[in-house]
């Protein structure tokens, strides 16, 4: 059950809300041109996604990712086989790691999709957020893949870990090349939220890359803030001289960030750290009751699932993504205190009655400095805040995009 509930949380919403948009924007495209006119907005979404700067930049990107992807498996490797002495699974914190790395993967192609889609439309963002996915995709591919043969070659010329199977030295990088695909999604999303049509008159063409950069973080404020908004773009755009425009661009765009927090915020963070807390007590004593393991799925998808519906809330009553996002934030920082302030006494108790590692259930700690340890594995407490992130952004983006729905004229935009 707990699995279906982290299915529908983390991994459905994006994909569901792509397929909406994708579906809004071609039915839009085929009433306004037809066959012919499908064809060639397609035409001038694949030019205006790869003509430069995007074209350049897709190169850099591909060109760090093989950099990046050599270094961390050459710092892998040297790494590995100590893992144990450290009293970690660098195997396992890498594959978070790598899940961690997703995550900014799919931000950076969503917000290179919303800064091309501002200026050249939904088609042409969408083409380079998915470009700058097969662009991490090849870079990370040209450098993993030459060690890959080495080591299918010989396997003995490389480090030997007792927990890993025979040809699996190499698996986090294969997780993470596979995983790339659950971030597809996000470039449709991001180019969805860059073209959203502006009321008439209200937001002048990009002049520089600083008012793109304001026009951005400030297109999502909730209703509250919209007007301070207005007033920032109209006020940047009055100013000349380079540097200013920077300086007033950046401080703006900080402020925004920092602006969009819905009112009584800390109420539904309090609500969700109190039952998370209370899901992993009950979870905690009902495992030692019924001797059915440890509840490091409940860390991972009780929490991951109040934050969804948390940031939900939030964004549909705010009309806002961000707002939802940052409401979410919030409720996980409040959360991850109050799981660990349960979870390391629940510890020691399973450690007293014998009954295992609290996240695993397997096997007894030595001592009960062990079984707190557990509890503080930094791959167990990354692997949290993947999830949990996924879980709040999925909220978010249904929260807004339901809101949306109920504004006549903004379905799709």
């Amino acid at each position: 059950m707990l699995e279906f509930v982290l299915f529908l949380v983390v991994f459905a919403p994006a994909p569901l809300l792509a397929i909406v948009v994708l579906t809004v924007r071609l039915r839009a495209a085929a009433r306004e041109g037809g066959v012919r006119g499908f064809g060639a907005r397609t035409v001038a979404a694949l030019r205006g996604g790869t003509r430069r700067p995007a074209g350049r930049a897709l190169l850099g990107v591909a060109a760090a990712a093989a950099l990046l992807t050599a270094a961390l498996e050459q710092a892998y490797l040297a790494s590995v086989a100590e893992g144990p002495g450290w009293g970690t699974d660098v195997a396992l914190l890498t594959v978070v790691l790598g899940l961690l790395a997703l995550l900014g993967c799919g931000a950076l192609a969503a917000l290179a999709a919303a800064a091309v889609a501002r200026v050249r439309g939904f088609g042409a963002g969408t083409v380079t957020g998915l470009l700058s996915l097969v662009a991490i995709a090849a870079g990370t591919a040209a450098a993993h893949l030459p060690l890959q043969a080495l080591y299918r070659a010989d396997p003995a010329g490389f480090p030997t870990v007792p927990n890993l199977g025979e040809g699996d030295l190499l698996l986090p990088f294969q997780v993470f090349l596979v995983s790339l695909t659950w971030a597809l999604p996000w470039p449709v999303l991001g180019a969805g939220y860059g073209a959203r049509p502006a009321p008439a008159g209200a937001r002048p063409a990009a002049r520089d890359l600083w008012q793109l950069l304001l026009d951005l973080a400030t297109a999502d404020l909730p209703a509250s803030r919209a007007a301070w908004g207005a007033a920032l773009r109209a006020e940047l755009a009055a100013i000349d001289p380079p540097a200013e425009r920077r300086r007033f661009a950046l401080g703006g765009v900080w402020a925004a960030l920092r602006a969009g927090r819905a009112p009584g915020a800390w109420a539904p963070a309090l609500a969700v750290a109190g039952i998370a807390a209370a899901a992993v007590f009950a979870a905690s004593r009902w495992s030692l009751a019924h001797e059915r393991g440890g509840v490091l799925s409940y860390w991972i998808s009780v929490p991951a699932t109040l934050l969804f519906l948390v940031a939900l809330g939030t964004a549909w009553r705010q009309r806002s993504f961000g707002a939802g996002l940052r409401t979410g934030a919030l409720a996980g920082l409040a959360a991850m205190p109050a799981v660990l302030a349960v979870s390391i006494p629940e510890a020691v108790v399973w450690f007293h009655r014998r009954a295992g590692y609290l996240s695993t259930g397997d096997a007894v700690p030595p001592s009960w400095q062990d079984a707190v340890n557990d509890v503080l594995r930094p791959e167990f407490l990354l692997g949290m805040v993947v999830f949990w992130v996924i879980g709040a952004a999925g909220g978010a983006g249904l929260g807004a995009a339901l809101a949306r729905l109920r504004t006549p004229g903004v379905v799709g935009s």
